[in-house]
């Protein structure tokens, strides 16, 4: 198969933008829970890796220089106590080390959380209704993971009908496994980028699942965040270092153009699965709700340096400024690429079993449609604003698909909405096809944008038996009806 060029930047038309004065300026360090394992962690059965308790709590805090508080959402580990409990978490792993999230959930609406990347087994998948129960208030649940896979993870909500307010208020974190032999980095940093959508006061705006949202784009905010901080944060680096960030999406609805200034990059790793070094096109990539990229930034020699890491939007917001300080590290050559994947350089079409996943719903582009009056008579319900193949059962319906293990399978996504989707397959990476089934993108996905009234095929290989979702990453259509499934037995 022919492989096209390398990836592109992805049209994001329609999606409001936040202009400069919008965005709030701050002055925060990069602030990270980093768990040093297995420190924290308590032993599970002989031979079956590490328990780590996390506690899934609400908080109240302000956001950047905000004079009033806000209520969040926050995954913590009790040993922290050092930490600020408003920092975005990070758990780290080794690449081979069995271990287990056990999340008790102190909130007071059910939770279940699902890694997103990890292709581990279906009833470790954490999508409720789907793959086992959520977590009710006051109960604990355990998600088993066996790290034989390196990468960059979301650990993020599941329950459809909690997410857009689980997301907005916070209820993510990453989950880093790391080589056993990782590349030669100077410094390995996670950068979680989102928006926030705060009222005049400079809270949090609490109107979660609202009809004008599902129905067309998503919830946008309209301040930028890092790593749960006011955008942009700030730090120094050596002269010549070599940086590693693996940047994550965690907004419920935004595309979010990625730009690097002043320093040379290229994009190592996408949707937690390696890929061949390439430079960004125009040095832009574009993340996607829940979509992860790492790049290497090599930072220029001298001291006095400035660079950044911007959202693309109306203008280019700074989401980290990075500025070169002190000696000069020595000259090496760049890193190498990360370790192969193990997935199958090739997809054979031929025998394909293929399906389609029709999407439709949602009002269109007249400001008119969207008056609150008539969107609450033309959808009393909104966790039925979106149809599947012309039903809205979900996961409760039957498969798009059922395959034996090994098939290969193709899926046709139609978006005839009027505005962007989203679409997450579970379990399994895949490629993207051109349009002609004559080749495909030189990378694996598991997250894809689909344009307005647009047509996109993929094709993966039916390796992991069980039950897995295709369903919205934008959290509002994910809760009005974007989700369906397949399996593979």
């Amino acid at each position: 198969m022919r492989e096209s060029q390398p990836f592109s930047s992805a049209a994001h038309a329609r999606t409001s933008a936040l202009t400069r004065r919008e965005a709030l300026a701050g002055g925060m360090g990069f602030s990270a829970i980093l768990l040093a394992l297995p420190a924290l962690a308590q032993p599970r059965a002989p031979g079956q890796g590490m328990v780590l308790k996390l506690r899934a709590e609400a908080i109240t805090a302000k956001l950047g220089d905000s004079a009033v508080e806000s209520r969040l959402f926050r995954l913590v580990a009790p040993e922290m106590k050092h930490e600020s409990p408003a920092s975005f978490p990070v758990f780290r792993f080794r690449e081979g080390e069995a271990f287990s999230l056990e999340i008790e959930n102190q909130l007071a609406q059910p939770v279940s959380f699902h890694i997103r990347g990890l292709r581990g087994p279906s009833s470790e998948d954490g999508v409720a209704g789907l793959t086992g129960a959520p977590i009710a208030p006051g109960a604990k649940g355990l998600v088993r993971c066996d790290a034989r896979q390196s990468g960059t993870f979301i650990l993020q909500p599941a329950f459809a009908d909690h997410v857009p307010e689980q997301v907005a208020r916070g209820l993510c974190a990453a989950v880093i496994i790391e080589e056993k032999s990782p590349p030669a980095f100077d410094e390995d940093l996670v950068l979680a980028v989102g928006d926030w959508r705060v009222n005049e006061a400079g809270a949090l705006a609490e109107e979660f699942l609202a009809l004008p949202d599902a129905a067309r784009v998503g919830r946008l905010g309209n301040r930028l965040s890092a790593n749960y901080a006011p955008a942009p944060l700030e730090r120094r680096v050596k002269p010549g270092a070599r940086l590693r960030i693996r940047m994550i999406n965690v907004s419920n609805a935004r595309m979010i153009p990625i730009r690097i200034d002043g320093f040379a990059a290229e994009v190592y790793a996408i949707d937690s699965t390696p890929c061949q070094p390439f430079d960004p096109l125009k040095r832009t990539v574009v993340l996607a709700p829940a979509s992860r990229i790492e790049m290497a930034l090599q930072a220029p020699g001298e001291a006095g340096k400035s660079g950044a890491i911007e959202a693309k939007l109306a203008s280019n917001l700074p989401i980290m400024r990075l500025t070169t300080h002190g000696e000069s590290m020595p000259a090496r050559t760049k890193p190498a690429p990360l370790p192969d994947p193990g997935l199958p350089p090739a997809i054979r079409l031929q025998d394909a079993v293929r399906a389609d996943m029709v999407i439709t719903g949602g009002v269109g582009l007249d400001p008119a449609e969207a008056e609150p009056g008539k969107l609450a008579a033309r959808f009393p319900d909104p966790r039925r604003i979106y149809q599947i193949n012309g039903r809205n059962d979900g996961f409760a319906g039957k498969p798009l698909a059922s395959l034996k293990r090994g098939r290969v399978f193709v899926l046709a996504l139609h978006n005839k909405t009027a505005w962007p989707q989203v679409i997450a397959v579970h379990g399994h990476a895949f490629r993207l096809l051109h349009p002609f089934d004559d080749g495909w993108e030189p990378y694996f996905l598991d997250n894809l944008y689909l344009a307005p009234n647009t047509v996109s095929r993929i094709a993966l290989i039916a390796d992991n038996p069980g039950k897995w979702a295709i369903r919205a990453s934008i959290a509002e259509h994910f809760a009005a009806g974007v989700a369906s499934w397949f399996e593979v037995t």
